[in-house]
């Protein structure tokens, strides 16, 4: 067995991680989905040249003109240090607090879902089911990005369904609107997609925090296309009547860990009847 199957055959047993395991993935957590997301080696150095640029007049006011002693130029280099620090962090607060608003409550996606739920799929004419999948698609999106509080293009939604009753190959066949990756093209190396292997094991959704943690093999696009996302949360979907699992529903997520915690939780549980309206219009 491959360290890859390893990793795949511990991800679907579900095992509970250990208390410093959690204490690590929720580190994880913070710092790719929280304010911490903002900090890079390119982001440090630049606050470090400001810093210092800022820093350098008790410097000067203490080895060039000699108006002050060593203690007092320390301590007003500290000084410096935690009030540049305190207005460093309340920018990008600040920043954070601009960009992801929260354009509905939670009561009013749930709402939205009963509605979509509430139209059988025989209401809908054939030749407007791709269009209604299309729609519902985009509703997952909108409700992922708050969730995860993501910006436009860090989530994507796609419905991949298998050919016939065949599991051995699988298609592509809609996105969320605006979603620039391909449609209509075949999955490859289903053996390496986690949504097939998801597929393969039950209806249950799965959450794969971080497609790296699975080493090269799962670093792939399957369909060929760049790869731009590192947490996935897969929902297989079924027949109403015979409860075959003809596909999936994949939320993709630029950022690791963007549905760790009770957040994927809160996204099954909303968007159930969206799913229930897509199995039942494809």
């Amino acid at each position: 067995m491959s360290s890859f199957e390893e990793k795949v055959t511990i991800w679907l047993e579900e095992r509970e991680p250990g208390f410093f395991k959690r204490l690590w993935l929720s580190f994880l957590f913070y710092r790719h989905n929280k304010w911490l997301r903002e900090i890079s080696w390119l982001k440090t150095m630049s606050w470090f040249i400001r810093f210092v640029a800022s820093a350098t007049a008790p410097a000067i006011a203490h080895f060039v003109y000699a108006r002050i002693s060593l203690p007092e130029a320390l301590i007003a280099t500290a000084l410096l240090f935690v009030v540049f620090s305190a207005n460093t962090i309340f920018e990008v607060w600040a920043k954070r607090k601009s960009s992801v608003v929260e354009v509905a409550s939670a009561e009013l996606w749930v709402r939205v879902g009963d509605l979509i739920n509430s139209v059988k799929s025989s209401a809908t004419p054939a030749s407007d089911r791709d269009g209604s999948i299309t729609a519902t698609l985009s509703v997952i999106e909108g409700y992922a990005r708050v969730v995860t509080g993501s910006s436009k293009g860090e989530i994507s939604v796609s419905l991949a369904l298998y050919d016939g009753r065949s599991t051995s190959s699988m298609k592509i066949k809609h996105r969320n609107s605006g979603n620039e990756r391909p449609i209509g093209r075949g999955v490859r190396n289903l053996q390496r997609v986690f949504g097939h292997i998801a597929c393969q094991s039950g209806l249950g959704p799965r959450v794969v925090h971080d497609l790296k943690s699975f080493g090269k093999e799962a670093l792939f696009s399957p369909t060929q296309s760049s790869r731009n996302y590192r947490a996935i949360l897969v929902i297989p979907i079924a027949s109403s009547k015979t409860e075959r699992i003809k596909g999936f529903v994949s939320i993709d997520c630029a950022r690791p860990y963007a549905f760790f915690g009770n957040r994927s939780d809160r996204l099954v549980v909303t968007v159930e009847p969206l799913i229930d309206h897509i199995q039942e219009q494809c």
